[in-house]
This record gives C-alpha cells, sequence and structure tokens, in this order.
C-alpha cells in the first residue's frame, strides 16, 4: 500500500523532472521517454543500450525505442558515445558536460 507521504515525494520528483526537461534548450524539448533515458545516462556514467534495456525502470519499453531515444540524444548533442576498451562493440554512453 502507498501512503501519503510517498505520493507526495512522486509528485515532487515528477515536477522537478519536467522542470529540468523545460529548461533544455528550445530546440532540445525531449518526450517523457528520451528525457528518462538521458537521466538514466546521467546517473549511470558509462551505461551502455543494453544496460538501460535491463534496468527495471524500463522494463515495458522495446529495444528499438531505447535505440531510437539514444539516437535523438547524440544527434541533439546531449550525450556522447565512446568506444570501450575491453570491448570494441560496445558504445560507452555519457552526459555532454554543458547542456
Amino acid at each position: 500500500m502507498i501512503n501519503k507521504y510517498e505520493l507526495k515525494n512522486v509528485w515532487h520528483k515528477l515536477t522537478t523532472a519536467r522542470d529540468v526537461n523545460e529548461r533544455l534548450p528550445v530546440t532540445v524539448q525531449l518526450h517523457d521517454t528520451v528525457f528518462s533515458v538521458l537521466a538514466l545516462i546521467a546517473h549511470h556514467d558509462n551505461i551502455t543500450i543494453h544496460g538501460i534495456e535491463i534496468h527495471p525502470y524500463f522494463r515495458d519499453t522495446s529495444l528499438s525505442t531505447i535505440k531510437r531515444s539514444v539516437t535523438t540524444l547524440l544527434e541533439s548533442g546531449l550525450i556522447k558515445a565512446t568506444v570501450s576498451e575491453t570491448d570494441k562493440r560496445e558504445r560507452l554512453l555519457t552526459v555532454v558536460e554543458k547542456l
């Protein structure tokens, strides 16, 4: 069962997330899923697409949607991808320093 305190916390986090998204440059306003992927990449530096895919938050999100979100973020310059030194097939995703 959820209590009132938990719901208040959820509302605070939702409004904070929307505020952060709205402060991005006007040309980069992001869909909720794309913004969620951006937030996860910021939280887990050097995460891979597979890492995003297996994260419980994205359990109901298709791999193609995640890939589209990553492509959108790469094209908008909000994240960068670097080749892993241990596995050249992996691309490590990080948020750029200045948004």
